[in-house]
């Protein structure tokens, strides 16, 4: 009987750690500490004005969740920002604050090219294989709208790229 209680306890432990990742299924109005039992520990946390914040969430695969909170802590609204559609609101001399709130962490922060151009690289639900790129300038700034490029493992043949 000692045994199944350490089993039991083990299990609930490592279900604590494993977040649903899915926000269909969060109740309007939900409160920060249900969204991070529901979707785990944000991934950053960005102010909105009048006292909100927006809470970034990685969820499984290729998916960033951003929800919206009011200044007491209350859920708003969420959304899968990895999208297209989100993709083209990007315009050039963006601050990368900006990017962030829009579309969340990058995948992957790389140089490239002699100017020491930063591309940030996100992998997004697709069926290409391919990634979003965003390009920034020495001054921190967009300097492109942002492409589409194929995911490494695509390049090398690998092919995996969206799930």
């Amino acid at each position: 009987m000692r045994r199944h209680g350490w089993v039991a306890l083990a299990l609930a432990a490592l279900l604590a750690g494993c977040a649903v990742s899915n926000p269909e299924t969060l109740k309007s109005r939900s409160t920060v500490e249900e969204l991070r039992q529901q979707l785990g520990q944000e991934r950053a946390t960005y102010p909105l004005p009048n006292g909100g914040k927006r809470l970034e969430f990685r969820g499984r695969g290729p998916n960033t969740f951003m929800v919206d909170v009011d200044a007491s802590g209350r859920m708003v609204e969420w959304e899968q920002v990895l999208t297209e559609a989100n993709f083209q609101t990007l315009v050039v001399g963006m601050s990368a604050e900006q990017v962030l709130m829009t579309l969340g962490q990058p995948d992957d922060r790389s140089r490239v090219g002699r100017q020491g151009t930063e591309l940030w690289s996100y992998n997004f639900r697709n069926t290409q294989c391919l990634w979003f790129q965003v390009p920034f300038g020495p001054d921190g700034r967009t300097s492109g709208v942002g492409s589409t490029a194929l995911l490494p493992p695509c390049l090398a043949g690998g092919g995996g790229g969206g799930p």
